[in-house]
Parts: C-alpha cells; sequence; structure tokens
C-alpha cells in the first residue's frame, strides 16, 4: 500500500484548526501566533511530509477553528508501499491556537495492519515543546526538535522488536489489559474484553501484539458490552486528541512496565 501525502485541501477537512491565521480571542497579548500550516511548510522543506491529520471538537461557538489538532508525518524516505504488518516511524505534531498546547513533538509508530498509530514515550525521551512565543530563532527550534524525534526511531523500532520476542502468560495479558483499562474505564467492559483480536494476525502472546490488540480496542471502540441497564451497546471511539495522546503513550508505559524497564 502505498502512502497517501495529505494535500493543503486534505489538512483543510480533516483539522481546519491547522490555518488558523489569529489566536482564540481569549488568548493573552502575549501570545505570538505561529500558524500550524507553516510549521508543516517548514517540515516539508526536512523531507517529512503530513499522512494523517485530525482535530479535537468543541462546544464553544467559533472555537473550533482554534482547538488542539494532530497531524502525523512520515518522512520521504518511508513513503514506499509497506509490507503487511510492516512497523514504521512517523513525527507526530501536536498544536492550538486556543492556549492549551504549545507546538510539541512525539515519536510515533505506525502498523499497517491496523492502521493505528502508537505515540510512543519513555523516561528519556519525552514529549519537545517549543513555545508560542515566535522570534527569529522559532525555525531553528523547530528543526531542532524534528531532528531529534527522528534520532529516536531506530531505539524504537528495536524496542519493538524486543517485545515481540517477550511471550506473556494469560495471566500477564490480563494484568497488561486491566492496566490499559484504567486508562479508559468502562464499567460495561471488562479487560478482558480488550483482549479480543479483531484478525488472525494480532492473535499471538508476545507483548508487542497484545500491546496492539488492546490499542485497538480502546481506540477504536465498537466492542459489543451489555450496561448497567441490562442494554447492548457498542464502545464508543475515542475522537479527543489529547484523549488519543494520553492512552497511546499510557500504554508504551505499560509495555515498559511489563518489561521491567521503568516508563
Amino acid at each position: 500500500m502505498m502512502t497517501a501525502i495529505l494535500t493543503r485541501d486534505d489538512l483543510r477537512l480533516s483539522a481546519p484548526s491547522i490555518f488558523a491565521d489569529r489566536p482564540w480571542h481569549d488568548m493573552s497579548h502575549r501570545y505570538r501566533l505561529v500558524p500550524t500550516i507553516e510549521v508543516v511548510d517548514i517540515l516539508a522543506e526536512r523531507g517529512f511530509l503530513p499522512v494523517r491529520a485530525r482535530q479535537s471538537n468543541s462546544r464553544i461557538p467559533g472555537k473550533a477553528d482554534f482547538t488542539r489538532h494532530l497531524i502525523r508525518f512520515r518522512h520521504s524516505e518511508s513513503l514506499q508501499p509497506l509490507a503487511f504488518v510492516q512497523e514504521t516511524p512517523e513525527l507526530v505534531l501536536t498544536n492550538s491556537h486556543d492556549g492549551t498546547s504549545a507546538y510539541r513533538f512525539m515519536a510515533g509508530i505506525f502498523r499497517l495492519v491496523c492502521e493505528n498509530g502508537l505515540i510512543v514515550q519513555s523516561a528519556d525521551f519525552g514529549s519537545i515543546s517549543v513555545r508560542h512565543a515566535g522570534g527569529s530563532d522559532f525555525r531553528s527550534r523547530i528543526v531542532e526538535a524534528t531532528c531529534r524525534v527522528a534520532e529516536e526511531s531506530p531505539r524504537t523500532l528495536e524496542t519493538i522488536e524486543a517485545w515481540k520476542q517477550v511471550e506473556l502468560t494469560p495471566p500477564q495479558r490480563l494484568a497488561f489489559a486491566t492496566g490499559a483499562w484504567e486508562l479508559k474505564p468502562n464499567p460495561s467492559i471488562k479487560p478482558s474484553h480488550l483482549l479480543i483480536p479483531r484478525r488472525m494476525e494480532d492473535d499471538r502472546p508476545d507483548l508487542w501484539h497484545t500491546l496492539n490488540r488492546v490499542q485497538e480496542n480502546l481506540i477504536r471502540g465498537d466492542l459489543r458490552a451489555v450496561n448497567a441497564g441490562g442494554r447492548r451497546i457498542r464502545t464508543r471511539p475515542i475522537r479527543s486528541v489529547d484523549a488519543d495522546i494520553r492512552i497511546n503513550r499510557g500504554l508504551w508505559s505499560l509495555a515498559h512496565a511489563m518489561t521491567g524497564r521503568s516508563n
């Protein structure tokens, strides 16, 4: 499958707040707006191209054009057709123009089999923030953050390969699912529901495939359950950018804990 690069029209359709040319009206006069689309252009000069984008909703009238958004980039060298179940590094950028977020850069992993993105964070590599301060060095700070995230990619892929060799017992898989359930508690389902595979390729006992089963069930929802009133329901997908990041990073930390490493 060849990766499709998002055009400006695609970005505007998926996350219009990327194009905000002024801040939300409640912002301080000290806030310096740098439109996200300008950062997209800076990253394109470094070979990082947008492949997916989304933004959070807002119930406040008029605020939707300024809310937090998330863009996933892939380097031009990683745009060739992907092999089935291949893991590919990505650069994840979040930002908002309502004062709730600086520019934040994180490492990401894309897995073709489920088209889900895992956001990576470990104890010695956290997200990198670039403040909305403008200034002549803004471009260099963006480039520096990008390079630091890209340098982490080989080590991230090595970690994944190691996790594929860590076989979990049934109690260990349930313990992982229980920790994941606590990231998004839902009394209508049990932690064991998160271990249900959606495809044969994921029905493996190792740590990496356990993580992926749990991740997809949490993020995509659509698990059948019965609520406290006895009504049949389906769990809802995660639509908030904040919740998406929190759950993804939480799962990565849980996996590290399963191998005895700090998160």
